[in-house]
C-alpha cells in the first residue's frame, strides 16, 4: 500500500516513472543549483588568476629590489671611505658640527657644500661612531633610496601612461633606477642618489597636485611639494633649475585653470617660509663649519663665484664656447642613457605641442602634458646651469660634465622607453639619426678639445661615458671615437630589446637591459670606487695608530700642502679629535709642536720630520710622525 502523500505521483514506468525519477534527482537535499555552482567556479578561477597575476607582479618587483640589494652587498665590503674629495667630506662636516664634532679646519680647505644631505647624515654619524661603519651605513641609506625610487617611478608611469601594464612599470622602474652612474653613486656619499630620489618625489607630487582639483588633499600636496622643492635646493644649489621649472608650471597651471588661487598661495607661502629657515641654516653652516675658509675658495660653489663666468659668456668668444659646452652636456646625456633621454625629450616636445593645440581648441589640458612641460624646462635649466658652472674649465671632463644632469636621467629613461615602444616603424630611422648626430658631436668636441688645449679627463665626473677612459694613455681622439662607437652600440642593443619586448609582449626581455646596466655600473665602480678604497684601507693604519697610542688631549696636525683635502678621510676615522691644519713654515720655525704630525706623501720636508720625531708610519697616501712616550711601551 502506497503512502497517502505519494498517490498523486503514481504512474507507470512509461508514463510518469522517468519524470518522477528525474525530479527527485534534481531536488536531492544538500546539492546547490548548477547555475550557482558555475558562478562560484567562475569567481574562484577569477580570484586564482588575479592572485597569480599579483604574485607574478610582486615577484618581478622583489627581483628588482633584490638586484639593488645584491649590488650593495657586492660592493660594501670593498668600501672604507671617500672616493671624491673634497665634496663628500663637506657634506659630512656639516653633520659633524650638529653632532658636536669640530671638523672646521679641514672643511675650510674646500669650498662651501650645502647642508641638505647632512640632515640625513646627522643620525648616521650619531649612531655609528666608527668612520668606516658610519660611511657604510650612509651607503645603505642610498640603497634604500634607490629601492623607494622604484615605487615613485611606478606611480609616475601610472600618471603619464595609464594604459601601461603593471609588470612593465616594474621593469621600466628597475631599468631607470639601475642606470649605471646611479650604481656608481650609490656606493659613495655624494648627493646624486638623494637628488634622483628627490626629483622623482617632486615629479610625482607635482603630477598629483595638478590632478587634485581642490579640497584638503590639494592643500596637503601643495605643502609637501613646497617643502620637497626647498629641501632639494638645500641638498644642492644646482637644483635651482628644477625649482624654477616647477614654479613656472604651477603658475601657468593656476593662470589657465580658474579657482586655483588658494592652492597656489599655499604653495608659495610654504615655499617662502621653508626658504627662510633654509637661509638661516646655511648661514650657521658657513659661520661654524667653514669658518676658516678664504672668501675666494668659499665662493667657488656659490652664485658669487659665477658672475665672472656669466660676464664672459656674453662676449662673442664666450657665446661660442658656451654653445660648445651645451653640446658637450647633451652629448653626455644621450650616450650615458643609451639614447633614451633623447626619446624622452621628443615625447616632451610632442606633449607640449599637444598642450598648445588643446588651449587653441579651448580644451582641458591633461596633467601629463604639464608634466612634460616641467621635465623639458628642468632639462633645459640643468644643462644651462651645468654649462655655466663648468664654463672655461681647463679639463676635458668640464666640457662634457655630466654629474649635474644625472638626477633627471632615471625619469627620462623610463619615459624614453615607454615612448619608444609606441614609435613603431620610426624606431630604426630615429636611432640611426641619433647615432649620426652623436657622431658629429664627438668629432666637434674633439676639435674643441684640441683648439682650446684642454687636458685631463676625470672619469668620475662623467661616469656614464667613462668605460673606455685610459688614464695611462689619455688620447682624446681615441676616447671620443671609442665612446661614440660603444654608446651607439648600446643604443642599438637597447632599441632592439625594447622593440622585441613591446612587439611580443614579453616584459622579461627587458632584463637584458638590466644586465647591461649592472655590468656597466660595476665596471665604473671597479675603476674608481673600489680601486680608490684600496688606498683608503691602507690609510687606516694612520688613524688606528693615533687612536691606539694617543690620548684625547694629544694635538694632531696636518701639513697644509699638496692635497690637504685628503686629510678628511683621517678626520672621519677619529671624529672626536680635531685635526688642525698648519703651514709647513710653522713647523720649520719650531712654532708648532704636536704629538702627531701627518703629511701627504708629496711633503717636501720629510727628512726634517724624521729628525724631529722618533717614529714614522708610511702608507701610500700619508706619513705619520710621532714620539714614543713611556705609556706606549
Amino acid at each position: 500500500m502506497e503512502p497517502e502523500g505519494m498517490a498523486g505521483w503514481a504512474g507507470t514506468e512509461g508514463e510518469g516513472g522517468s519524470s518522477l525519477e528525474s525530479a527527485v534527482q534534481k531536488q536531492k537535499p544538500g546539492l546547490l543549483p548548477p547555475v550557482f555552482i558555475a558562478s562560484i567556479r567562475k569567481k574562484t578561477m577569477g580570484f586564482v588568476k588575479t592572485a597569480a597575476k599579483r604574485v607574478g607582479e610582486n615577484s618581478y618587483l622583489i627581483f628588482i629590489l633584490l638586484l639593488i640589494f645584491c649590488l650593495y652587498q657586492y660592493g660594501i665590503q670593498k668600501i672604507y671611505g671617500f672616493t671624491i674629495y673634497p665634496d663628500e667630506f663637506g657634506y659630512w662636516a656639516n653633520a659633524a658640527d650638529a653632532v658636536g664634532y669640530d671638523w672646521s679646519q679641514i672643511a675650510s680647505v674646500g669650498a662651501y657644500y650645502s647642508f641638505g644631505y647632512s640632515l640625513i647624515l646627522i643620525p648616521v654619524l650619531k649612531i655609528f661612531k666608527g668612520g668606516v661603519a658610519a660611511y657604510r651605513a650612509a651607503v645603505a641609506v642610498n640603497m634604500l633610496l634607490m629601492c623607494i625610487s622604484i615605487f615613485l617611478l611606478h606611480g609616475i608611469a601610472g600618471k603619464l601612461f595609464p594604459d601601461m601594464g603593471k609588470v612593465r612599470k616594474v621593469f621600466l622602474g628597475g631599468i631607470a633606477v639601475l642606470y649605471p652612474p646611479c650604481i656608481f653613486y650609490m656606493q659613495m656619499t655624494m648627493t646624486e642618489v638623494l637628488l634622483c630620489f628627490l626629483f622623482l618625489l617632486v615629479f610625482y607630487l607635482l603630477l598629483s597636485f595638478l590632478e587634485k582639483s581642490d579640497g584638503l588633499g590639494a592643500i596637503a600636496l601643495a605643502i609637501a611639494l613646497a617643502i620637497a622643492l626647498v629641501y632639494m635646493y638645500c641638498v644642492h644649489m644646482r637644483t635651482i633649475g628644477v625649482v624654477i621649472a616647477c614654479g613656472l608650471v604651477c603658475l601657468l597651471w593656476g593662470m589657465v585653470n580658474k579657482g586655483k588661487v588658494r592652492q597656489i598661495l599655499v604653495l608659495a607661502g610654504v615655499f617662502v617660509l621653508s626658504a627662510v629657515v633654509a637661509y638661516l641654516l646655511k648661514s650657521h653652516a658657513v659661520s661654524e663649519v667653514f669658518s676658516y675658509a678664504e672668501e675666494d675658495i668659499l665662493s667657488k660653489t656659490t652664485y658669487g663665484g659665477q658672475w665672472e663666468k656669466l660676464a664672459h659668456i656674453f662676449t662673442m668668444q664666450g657665446i661660442c664656447q658656451f654653445l660648445q659646452e651645451i653640446i658637450g652636456k647633451l652629448f653626455y646625456l644621450g650616450l650615458s642613457s643609451f639614447g633614451l633621454c633623447y626619446w624622452a625629450l621628443i615625447w616632451c616636445v610632442r606633449e607640449c605641442a599637444d598642450l598648445v593645440n588643446r588651449r587653441k581648441r579651448k580644451e582641458a589640458v591633461l596633467p601629463r602634458q604639464w608634466g612634460a612641460v616641467f621635465l623639458l624646462l628642468a632639462a633645459i635649466g640643468e644643462v644651462l646651469i651645468s654649462s655655466i658652472f663648468m664654463h672655461q674649465s681647463p679639463k676635458v671632463d668640464g666640457l662634457i660634465y655630466g654629474r649635474y644632469q644625472e638626477m633627471l636621467v632615471p625619469a627620462m629613461i623610463m619615459i624614453g622607453i615607454a615612448f619608444m615602444e609606441k614609435a613603431g616603424k620610426c624606431v630604426v630611422p630615429v636611432i640611426m639619426s641619433m647615432g649620426g648626430i652623436l657622431g658629429a658631436m664627438a668629432w666637434m668636441l674633439h676639435k674643441t678639445v684640441e683648439e682650446r688645449g684642454l687636458e685631463g679627463l676625470r672619469g668620475y665626473h662623467v661616469p656614464g661615458i667613462s668605460y673606455v677612459v685610459n688614464e695611462n694613455n689619455p688620447d682624446m681622439e681615441l676616447f671620443f671615437r671609442d665612446t661614440w662607437l660603444l654608446g651607439f652600440g648600446m643604443m642599438i642593443f637597447a632599441g632592439i630589446i625594447v622593440c622585441m619586448s613591446a612587439k611580443r609582449g614579453y616584459e622579461w626581455l627587458l632584463s637584458f637591459i638590466l644586465i647591461m646596466e649592472i655590468l656597466a655600473g660595476v665596471q665604473i665602480s671597479a675603476h674608481y670606487t673600489y680601486r680608490g678604497n684600496r688606498v683608503n684601507f691602507e690609510s687606516l693604519m694612520i688613524s688606528d695608530t693615533i687612536r691606539e697610542l694617543g690620548k684625547e688631549t694629544d694635538k694632531v696636525v696636518y701639513l697644509e700642502e699638496g692635497r690637504p683635502e685628503l686629510a678628511g678621510f683621517l678626520q672621519m676615522q677619529i671624529p672626536d679629535r680635531t685635526i688642525r691644519m698648519i703651514k709647513p713654515e710653522a713647523l720649520e720655525n719650531g712654532k708648532e709642536k704636536a704629538r702627531f704630525v701627518i703629511s701627504g706623501i708629496e711633503a717636501a720636508n720629510r727628512e726634517q720630520l724624521k729628525e724631529q720625531y722618533e717614529k714614522e708610519v708610511a702608507t701610500g697616501t700619508f706619513y705619520l710622525y710621532f714620539d714614543i712616550s713611556e705609556d706606549d711601551l
